[in-house]
């Protein structure tokens, strides 16, 4: 109770220092990927000792799961403001852009978090498997919808243009790892939008 008599609003600052852990965890593992993200780096990323962050999190492997769920509700919050209900061919070409922009400097080093937990966890884990997994259908879903949903698109067959679409631009991420400059990122996506997001001939 505070002096006034009123109940103090607990938890926040609890809230508050979770939410950022969890942001630098996911980070860290990012960068580092699952085996490497060893528990002395996930304390010096997060700033907690041990007993905090299992105090807010049961272990290590929960927190990798609890970061892999919010880069996949971050990346899927990307493509909803992108290509909202009733989008068209250039909010998919804008979205297209959004996601090749992180396929070359040092963002395109760094990869896809999802890519990379799926080779190197995928594999071994099959709840993390499942967890991936769920999340690039959660994109192919979007993106399939918007692709038969675009009006001034010619899109015969959206649910493989969708899943063509989207193995590519995980492409360039991979390609991005091992160096490629933004023209090659820039003509890639235009072979890419031209072929499977064709705009719809004029009548």
């Amino acid at each position: 109770m505070t002096g006034s008599g009123k109940p103090r609003l607990a938890g926040r600052p609890r809230v508050v220092e979770r939410d950022e852990a969890l942001q630098r965890a996911k980070d860290l593992f990012w960068s580092l990927g699952y085996q490497r993200a060893s528990l002395p780096e996930l304390e010096r990323a997060t700033g907690l000792q041990r007993g905090s962050l299992y105090a807010l999190f049961s272990d290590k492997r929960e927190l990798f799961l609890e970061a892999l769920d919010l880069y996949g509700r971050e990346g899927l919050a990307t493509m909803d403001a992108t290509m909202p209900a009733g989008a068209r061919r250039a909010d998919i070409l804008a979205w297209i852009r959004v996601h090749a922009a992180r396929a070359h400097g040092p963002a395109g080093v760094r990869g896809c978090f999802l890519v990379e937990t799926t080779v190197e966890m995928g594999p071994h884990d099959p709840v993390i498997a499942e967890r991936a997994a769920a999340i690039f259908a959660a994109m192919l879903k979007r993106l399939e919808r918007a692709l038969a949903g675009a009006g001034d698109a010619q899109v015969p067959d959206p649910e493989a243009a969708a899943r063509t679409l989207l193995a590519g631009l995980e492409g360039l991420r991979v390609f991005g790892k091992a160096g490629q400059s933004e023209d090659e990122v820039a003509r890639a996506v235009g072979v890419l939008a031209a072929t499977l997001v064709p705009p719809k001939p004029a009548s």
